[in-house]
């Protein structure tokens, strides 16, 4: 008995996948957030559909009850279609807005593979996560979108890596569909005249060749042959492509630069700032003269160094302030305020949790999500819109090694880390050619952070010492460089990880998997 679940069924391809699948599964349960009573086709029954919204954070839940309440033990093939997005300026999307594209787009899809892993698992069953071939692009009217859309195949392929190497027969594929003719183009406020939709192939001309591609073990397929040489050409030529969109920005941009005027000192405010690279960084960047604003959860830390750096005569200042907790970023944003406009934004902040992905606490792997991921976002959105940017702005997102090379064993952080790079890049083409945006690709650093989610520290003193980054980023903030991958050995594992990630991703399996305690 063949078992096969699909989000977002009642539209689009979600419902296409379902009209096919409904001639060749068993069972079928649909997952929507529409109410059965408006649904007219006779496809869905009390039997085979459940209603629970993926923007709804207990969604997850409302799964797990219907498939206990229908006695569902087993699943075949789990298919994670649904999505949304949003077309518009960067500083114009409404916060809850995009916390929902992050709910619908990355969250949801890790939360239900962590919760229906053994009835996959059981029958050595598959997900498949839908992603876009938009992910090889900047975009900057939807990068909020596009970043979820990267940070979902970070994610799946760390977690392909580490099933791999515990043999486990689950199987995970990524599939690329391109522009497709669907009511997802209106609802996410594309400009019709602009679309030409009725140029896309029709969902259910995209389902068919998804299922085709289903059927073949490939980790990633791209649907299409045009679609696949313009994903693998704009992926090689990544930086030739952000090149041109630069370029056509700054030609269709004549107006003068926006953002405050800053008078006196330039004034960075840094998340994280009070340890590791984000303390390495601050002490630069005071001892330059900037006015320094550090954000950081640790109250004593930040005492110290905000007292050791005022006694030296520097202008620092810290605020204390938990970045996973969502729900306390107005009060944070209010405190900002009190303070001078910013020259300098730096997202360095973030934590990890280490472990197999099926096996982890995911309450853990969610604060993963919103201190890397969502706090950045709202916080660059919400500053942009309150116009708290200083003409000439530099905001320097802090990704990761892993972009590259993958990082089984912390898949969710890998997620954030690639979904970071991915809305950085967008907004570089956003916000020029009045500001600027730098991405930092550190790997392994001389940091407590470090010590403390790596299984294997007897290295320690190879990694790069966060002084030595801080000089590499002040050095590439100056220059107004837009990627800095700090140092020769870095360059070499990101490059590994571009032209052979096979190879790369076996690499990281035996330096970090292998060695956790579980595998030991």
């Amino acid at each position: 008995m063949t078992t096969i679940l699909i989000t977002g069924a009642t539209d689009g391809i979600g419902l296409a996948l379902a009209k096919i699948y409904s001639r060749r599964a068993d069972h079928l349960i649909l997952v929507s957030r529409r109410p059965l009573s408006a649904l007219t086709d006779p496809l869905f029954t009390v039997t085979n559909y459940c209603q629970a919204d993926l923007a709804d954070e207990h969604c997850t839940a409302e799964l797990s009850a219907w498939l206990h309440q229908n006695d569902i033990r087993q699943i075949d093939l789990v298919i994670h279609n649904a999505g949304v997005g949003y077309v518009g300026a960067i500083a114009e999307q409404p916060p809850d807005k995009l916390r929902s594209l992050i709910q619908v787009n990355l969250w949801s899809p890790i939360a239900l593979s962590h919760m229906l892993f053994p009835l996959v698992e059981r029958v050595r069953g598959k997900f498949v996560y839908i992603t876009s071939v938009a992910t090889a692009f900047p975009g900057p009217e939807y990068a909020v979108y596009t970043a979820t859309k990267v940070a979902l195949e970070g994610f799946v392929r760390s977690w392909q890596v580490e099933l791999a190497a515990d043999q486990n027969p689950v199987q995970l594929q990524i599939v690329r569909p391109g522009a497709t003719r669907t009511n997802m183009h209106a609802k996410s406020g594309a400009d019709p005249t602009k679309l030409r939709s009725d140029r896309f192939p029709t969902a259910e001309q995209i389902a068919a060749r998804i299922v085709a591609a289903m059927e073949h073990p490939k980790r990633t397929t791209t649907i299409g042959m045009v679609n696949q040489v313009v994903y693998h050409a704009a992926t090689i030529g990544a930086r030739l492509v952000d090149s041109v969109m630069h370029y056509r920005q700054r030609q269709l941009i004549t107006t003068k630069a926006h953002g405050m005027k800053a008078d006196g000192a330039p004034h960075c405010v840094i998340t994280g700032a009070a340890d590791g690279i984000g303390r390495a960084v601050t002490e630069a960047l005071a001892v330059r003269g900037y006015r320094i604003t550090g954000i950081d959860i640790d109250q004593e830390r930040s005492a110290a160094l905000q007292q050791q750096l005022t006694e030296a005569g520097h202008d620092v200042h810290f605020i204390v302030a938990d970045l996973a907790a969502l729900d306390k970023l107005p009060t944070l944003l209010e405190q900002l305020q009190a303070r001078p406009p910013i020259n300098l934004l730096i997202h360095n902040a973030g934590i990890s949790a280490v472990g197999a992905f099926h096996e982890c606490n995911l309450a853990r792997q969610r604060a993963v999500l919103d201190v890397n991921f969502v706090t950045p976002f709202l916080l660059t959105s919400r500053l942009l819109q309150e116009q708290r940017m200083a003409s000439q702005a530099t905001f320097v997102f802090i990704s990761s090694l892993s972009h590259f090379t993958s990082y089984p064993g912390a898949a969710v952080y890998a997620a954030t880390k690639a979904g970071v790079a991915s809305y950085a890049r967008s907004l570089a083409v956003a916000v020029a050619p009045h500001q600027h945006v730098l991405t930092v690709y550190p790997g392994p650093t001389r940091t407590a952070h470090a010590r403390r989610y790596s299984p294997d520290n007897r290295r320690e003193m190879q990694r790069m010492a966060p002084t030595t980054l801080a000089a590499y980023l002040v050095s590439a903030i100056q220059s107004q460089q837009r990627i800095l991958i700090p140092g020769a050995m870095n360059w070499g594992a990101a490059l590994l990880g571009q032209l052979l990630p096979t190879v790369a991703e076996q690499l990281m399996r035996r330096t970090i998997y292998d060695k956790l305690p579980r595998n030991r």
